[in-house]
């Protein structure tokens, strides 16, 4: 073990010997390990050591090995110097060393204060005849940190472990700040582990990295704000990790600024609320007014400044307002009233805001209140003055309904003394209408139909009123059942020249609306030209008929089942051809219509008639009358039959009449008659007569026959006598 001595002086001989023996070299190797760092020492080098904090030890491990070829003893190590250097781990003195061996000792260095320490380690060997010693210079540092503030505005204040951080008053919301210095007063580098803040209202800026390191005599900085965010004192803890400690200090400082309570002052007495709560006013009769008064204090430590007081809400009102900007001191105290005069009844919200404060308003009207609602099924849907009744989609022809029901949610008797719908429509009716006027009692309800019949495809609309409120109704029509099919009834196919044969018309089944129809006539003449009387009998071409709703019969003019056709006097195709549309209008006709075709044939000419128009002595003049359905008549055949014993000519004349029909039915005036004719035939007699005057006389009848390509004509004969 090493001794600590106090080596008085020596004589000057034995020290300049001493002195003189230590000037040769040493033969040894001094090896000194401080931590991770290694390095060879020369004799009389110098160690420096460092501790991490006062109290806490350092140490340094030094080898010496012998470099020379015969043997060393080391028989004494001394320690002079500071008390803070120790020197451990040796082995027993005397220690021996052979050429290239090692002995190992620890130099500990535990600082008791953090002023550098100075020692010296002397080490005493012989080498044979020779005495001498090696020697090591010791240093050794050490850190210590104290601690202060600087508030804002303000002087440096000490800190010590446990102390506190005082902020100066601040404004609720604004900030103020102290810097925080860490200062190194002692001889060696220190390390600052952590800082850390702990308390809302804190916070640290310009903080340094984890573990920063603060050499000797210098210093660390940095900020913690101060942000109060109310008036009440605000307090936390700066807490700095060091390697030997935890210090721990007090954050404290306080918010200044207005503080408002705010009371509500009725009949019934004051209450304490506060902002974004409920004030209640007391119920009041439309017409009349509910007053309360709201008192607002300053409970702060500082003067506040509301530039603003005012209410919203249908019958809320502010009087008796202070003059704003209104400063209150503190403790001060300002109020003003809140009016409730309700127009109508029912629950009322408002809301009311003094300065950045605010409150809901709530009061109650007191009287009938009307509701209104319509249920389609089993949804019920409410609906005010001005909305829309929407029905379900109908079929054309079929109908919707919804119930419409008024109910007093009111506090009062109402009453309705109207409802109407205003425009002229027969799509919607009303059905289970009260007797008005009636009345209702709080709670009390009624109601009644509303039908929709669409007419026709799309919207329709139209207005409900009651009392003085309308609602639009709005239905929409859809696509109608389909037409079943129909068939016509009576004539039919081939019919005869002038006739007038019946026609009918009829659904296959009953159909649910009522129809309108129009029965249009077609003449598509097989020889090239129109008949102008082939028409209806009543005239016309076309004819109107309807059918009632869930009905099958066509019903014509004057009630009429069945309408007559004239067939005219020309060959062709008479068509019948129908239409369908319902009362609103909506075209239910099929796109290829069933239709019924009457036809009349090309036929030998019909006489009607044969008169005389003129007769002389010699000269009988015939009008021949008559039609021919082809528009053609080639030969005409008289016939007379003469009185016994006389004769007047031949009896049988055949004239060729072709040219004088063609030219008739080419004629523009034939056009208008159909087939139609009327032939003047002049015949002339010459011949001796006996027993009659003239011979004109002797003629007792005439037959008439007309040919064409067809046939002859039945005759037609005309007695003369």
């Amino acid at each position: 073990m090493a001794t600590r001595t106090r080596t008085p002086l020596i004589l000057a001989g034995l020290l300049a010997t001493a002195l003189y023996v230590q000037a040769q070299p040493a033969p040894f190797t001094l090896r000194v390990q401080v931590g991770q760092d290694v390095q060879n020492v020369a004799d009389g080098g110098a160690i420096a050591m460092s501790a991490e904090a006062v109290g806490l030890a350092a140490a340094a491990s030094v080898t010496v090995t012998y470099r020379g070829t015969t043997r060393a003893v080391f028989n004494s190590f001394d320690l002079t110097g500071s008390l803070d250097f120790s020197i451990t781990g040796l082995p027993e003195a005397p220690i021996t060393l052979e050429a290239g061996e090692s002995f190992v000792g620890i130099i500990r260095f535990q600082p008791t204060t953090s002023n550098r320490a100075l020692s010296r380690l002397t080490m005493g060997f012989t080498e044979g005849v020779r005495t001498a010693s090696l020697s090591l210079n010791l240093t050794g540092v050490a850190p210590e940190f104290v601690f202060s503030y600087t508030p804002q505005g303000g002087n440096a204040t000490p800190l010590a472990t446990g102390g506190a951080i005082q902020f100066p008053l601040t404004a609720v919301d604004a900030t103020t700040t102290a810097t925080v210095v860490i200062s190194n007063r002692g001889s060696g580098p220190g390390v600052v582990n952590s800082i850390a803040a702990a308390g809302a209202a804190f916070q640290l800026i310009g903080l340094p990295l984890p573990g920063a390191a603060v050499d000797g005599t210098r210093e660390l900085r940095f900020t913690v704000s101060f942000t109060p965010r109310q008036l009440e004192t605000s307090t936390g803890t700066l807490t700095i990790e060091l390697i030997d400690r935890r210090v721990v200090l007090a954050l404290q400082g306080s918010g200044s600024g207005p503080l408002y309570a705010y009371d509500v002052v009725s009949d019934a007495g004051a209450s304490v609320v506060r902002p974004a709560q409920l004030i209640t006013l007391p119920d009041t009769t439309v017409g009349e007014k509910s007053t309360v008064m709201v008192r607002v204090r300053n409970t702060g430590n500082a003067d506040g400044r509301i530039t603003a007081i005012s209410v919203s809400g249908a019958g809320f009102q502010l009087s008796e307002l202070p003059f704003l900007p209104l400063t209150l001191l503190p403790g001060g105290t300002s109020a003003f009233s809140v009016n409730f005069s309700p127009t109508q009844s029912g629950r009322v919200a408002g809301r009311l805001k003094i300065g950045n404060d605010e409150f809901d308003l709530a009061a109650s009207g007191m009287g009938p209140v009307l509701a209104y609602s319509y249920i389609v099924g089993t949804v019920t849907t409410t609906v005010a003055g001005g909305g829309s009744l929407n029905f379900t989609p109908a079929a054309v022809g079929g109908a919707s309904s919804l119930r419409f029901q008024i109910s007093n949610t009111g506090t009062a008797s109402g009453s309705v003394g109207s409802i109407s719908i205003t425009t002229v429509t027969t799509v919607y009716t009303l059905s289970g209408l009260p007797a008005v006027p009636f009345h209702l009692a709080p709670g009390a309800s009624a109601g009644f139909t509303v039908s929709f019949v669409p007419t026709a495809l799309g919207a329709a609309t139209a207005t409900l009123r009651v009392d003085n409120l309308t609602f639009t109704l709005n239905g929409t029509g859809t696509s109608p059942v389909p037409l079943p099919g129909y068939r016509f009834e009576g004539a039919s196919g081939a019919q005869q020249p002038l006739q007038q044969p019946a026609v009918g018309l009829a659904l296959d089944s009953s159909y649910p609306l009522p129809l309108t129809g129009v029965l249009t006539l077609a003449f598509n003449s097989e020889v090239f030209a129109n008949d102008p009387t082939v028409q209806f009998a009543t005239g016309g071409r076309t004819i109107n008929f309807s059918i009632a709703s869930n009905s099958r019969q066509a019903v014509f003019a004057n009630g009429a089942t069945q309408v007559r056709i004239q067939t005219g006097t020309v060959a062709g195709n008479i068509t019948l051809t129908p239409s369908f549309v319902t009362e609103g209008g909506l075209n239910l006709t099929p796109v290829s219509p069933l239709a019924q075709t009457l036809s009349v044939a090309q036929s030998a000419p019909v006489l009607l008639n044969v008169t005389i128009s003129g007769r002389t002595q010699n000269t009988l003049t015939l009008l021949v009358s008559g039609f021919a359905t082809s528009r053609s008549v080639t030969q005409m055949d008289l016939q007379f039959t003469i009185v016994s014993g006389e004769n007047v000519g031949t009896p049988r004349v055949t004239v060729n009449v072709e040219p004088s029909f063609l030219a008739w039915y080419q004629s523009g005036p034939a056009l208008t008659f159909g087939s139609l004719f009327t032939a003047t035939v002049p015949i002339n007699f010459q011949g001796d007569v006996k027993n009659v005057t003239n011979p004109v006389d002797a003629v007792e009848s005439v037959a008439v026959t007309l040919s064409n390509r067809m046939g002859t004509s039945a005759p037609r004969t005309l007695a003369l006598k």
